[in-house]
């Protein structure tokens, strides 16, 4: 299938989601809850798996639940079943499934993350839905939706849903065509560490190479970094506004049931607490890293590889990472 047929074929399947959640949002309108709706389109996307079923489920408890990775399916084998060997219903089911765990945002970016696998001579289908425990049970269980650049995590224990980590990548970062996929996170922060005078800008840069990778990696838990760069309450309202955008950029993509307590979570712990820091240049298309870093998050996005063109980022949470919180 060549990329245009793809690309096709993923905007057709998209419709067809988008029509299954319109009947899912009006459920949800009449009294049903985030955690219900998932499991509606969790047993829906099942159903339609047919023999397939046994490739995509397994226990909430197993290894497998916390395994992942954003890197190829070449690199990192995945276990789950591929957007490639599904027939269009079950294609339809899965990205409805992904309809009840981002928001209309959210749900664009990893569309268009899955189709820059094009610009890579990558296969844009080769991402992998897997389903954990039991979906609407009583006992926890959770889903899965992985491939290049894109890794949703999602654990649900009755009404309570914790979508973290949550992994966005971008390579290239502008295409041939001027498409940007993360545009505002990358260009937010380098307003940002720009604006500062020279002293603050000392703070926040706590080193002038870039790191070349995000620094927790696939761990499965993680905690505080070395509290590096510069505290919010030294920033002036215009930059407090920059690193209020740049959480919002990531929290933005998820539905906005979760999204805003997160962000209450992350006020109430303190705003003024978070440190940005900036490791690398501060000039466009040259490698850098930055970060921010709260009492209960961390957020990492790094842009060093293939001449500043590659973009690995990810949101951690302290307690609630494949929900251990639950």
């Amino acid at each position: 299938m060549n990329r245009w047929t793809r690309r096709r074929f993923l905007e057709a399947s998209a419709i067809g989601a988008g029509a299954l959640l319109l009947g899912q949002r009006g459920w949800a309108q009449q009294g049903g809850s985030l955690a219900a709706g998932m499991a509606q389109a969790a047993n829906q996307f099942l159903s339609a798996l047919g023999d397939k079923r046994s490739q995509a489920t397994f226990a909430f408890d197993s290894a497998e639940r916390l395994r992942w990775h954003w890197t190829t399916p070449q690199g990192f084998p995945r276990n789950g079943v591929p957007l490639r060997g599904m027939t269009q219903a079950q294609r339809t089911a899965a990205l409805a499934l992904l309809r009840t765990g981002v928001s209309e945002a959210g749900y664009k970016k990893s569309l268009d993350i899955m189709q820059l696998q094009t610009e890579l001579g990558q296969d844009p289908e080769l991402f992998f839905v897997s389903v954990f425990g039991t979906p609407g049970g009583r006992e926890p269980w959770g889903w899965r939706w992985e491939g290049h650049h894109l890794s949703r995590q999602y654990a649900i224990s009755g009404e309570r849903v914790a979508m973290t980590p949550f992994f966005h990548g971008t390579w290239p970062t502008q295409t041939r065509s001027g498409v940007r996929v993360m545009a505002r996170e990358e260009d937010a922060a380098r307003e940002l560490v720009r604006s500062l005078d020279a002293r603050r800008q000392g703070i926040a840069v706590f080193q002038r190479e870039a790191l070349f990778r995000h620094v927790t990696w696939n761990e499965v838990r993680v905690g505080p970094l070395e509290p590096v760069g510069l505290p919010v309450s030294e920033l002036n309202p215009a930059q407090e506004k920059l690193v209020v955008e740049l959480i919002q950029s990531y929290l933005g993509s998820l539905p906005a049931a979760v999204a805003a307590p997160m962000f209450e979570r992350v006020t109430k712990a303190g705003l003024d607490k978070v440190r940005f820091g900036w490791a690398g240049s501060l000039e466009p298309r040259r490698p850098h890293y930055w970060r921010l870093q709260g009492p209960t998050f961390l957020l990492e996005h790094d842009n060093s590889r293939n001449g500043a063109t590659h973009i690995h980022s990810v949101w951690r949470d302290y307690e609630a990472d494949f929900g251990a919180n639950l």
